[in-house]
């Protein structure tokens, strides 16, 4: 039987999905699987700004309905796009190995961001990159931006600013690596949670289906997307407020960090923890409780507001 796989129809949603198509048949020989591509709300609406849309999940809602409705058996999403809290009768299943996580500067070679001119036009549609920058370049002007990787990378070629930040993952996996002029270290930037990621949704109780996406589940990344989901879900961050984290394992335990800005990047709250990767829920839990108690919660409500 067929497996669907529900997906956005943008060239970066349709390498995923097909990544994630090629591994089901490889890992389960005589399984077929089939792409539906969608639109989501976020992919028709591309000149609101992404942060106007709280906590909805504007690129995920309409995957996961189709997988809800019948039309697909699984769902194919960027975790980083994915809300923490899903819809009901959908469960996050799998995840696939974790690519690069890091954001990068796109822009001319040679080009850094602390090499850019006093001023300079940097075009973002994440309100943590924004923050993040205004942190370590106060001087810069972030210009909103929005569309595809290719949208964003033309934008900037017509000099609608003189510098992108963007996901490494998502430059690399299209093959634009030549438009990256500086990865920014992730002491500096912490990514989005999740970033990097691949995520699968299917129908809560539809044990074939788990079953097979089982055959899949990274080891790796599992307790990285665990723990960074847990941290933003009880922090209670999102799109729409400047908050980064990032787990990374070594050997039995994860170590988690994370930060929370103020939206000009004036102020800023961090924390780390380290702990089993068996604990890795209750790892993000604690850390997000740790930032709530270091003052966490009212640079999330003024970003809010």
């Amino acid at each position: 039987m067929s497996l669907r796989l529900a997906t956005r129809s943008s060239n970066l949603a349709l390498w995923q999905a097909e990544a994630t198509q090629r591994a089901l048949e490889a890992a389960l020989p005589g399984q077929v699987a089939e792409l539906v591509p969608l639109k989501s709300s976020g992919d028709l609406d591309t000149t609101t700004a992404l942060a106007r849309f709280g906590r909805i999940g504007i690129f995920t809602v309409e995957v996961d309905r189709a997988v809800l409705d019948g039309r697909a058996d699984v769902g194919v999403h960027s975790l980083k796009d994915m809300t923490t809290t899903l819809q009901d009768g959908v469960v996050l299943a799998a995840v696939l190995p974790r690519g690069p996580v890091e954001d990068v500067l796109v822009a001319d070679p040679g080009t850094t961001l602390d090499n850019l001119p006093e001023g300079a036009r940097v075009a973002t549609g994440s309100l943590r990159r924004r923050a993040m920058l205004l942190a370590a370049r106060p001087d810069l002007e972030i210009v909103d931006i929005r569309g595809n990787v290719e949208t964003r990378l033309s934008k900037l070629a017509r000099g609608d600013a003189h510098a992108l930040l963007m996901a490494r993952a998502g430059l690399e996996r299209l093959g634009y690596t030549d438009a990256i002029a500086e990865v920014l270290d992730t002491r500096r930037f912490l990514p989005a949670t999740g970033q990097g990621i691949v995520g699968l949704t299917c129908r809560e109780g539809d044990t074939e289906t788990l079953d097979k996406l089982s055959a899949l589940d990274d080891q790796g990344a599992w307790p990285m997307a665990l723990a960074e989901r847990a941290f933003l879900r009880n922090v209670q961050g999102g799109c729409n407020a400047p908050v980064g984290a990032h787990a990374e394992r070594a050997g039995g335990n994860l170590h988690v960090r994370a930060r929370v800005l103020a939206l000009d990047g004036s102020d800023s709250v961090s924390a780390s923890r380290t702990g089993p990767v068996a604990e890795a829920e209750a790892l993000g839990e604690g850390l997000a409780q740790e930032m709530l108690d270091l003052g966490a919660g009212p640079l999330i409500d003024k970003a809010r507001t």
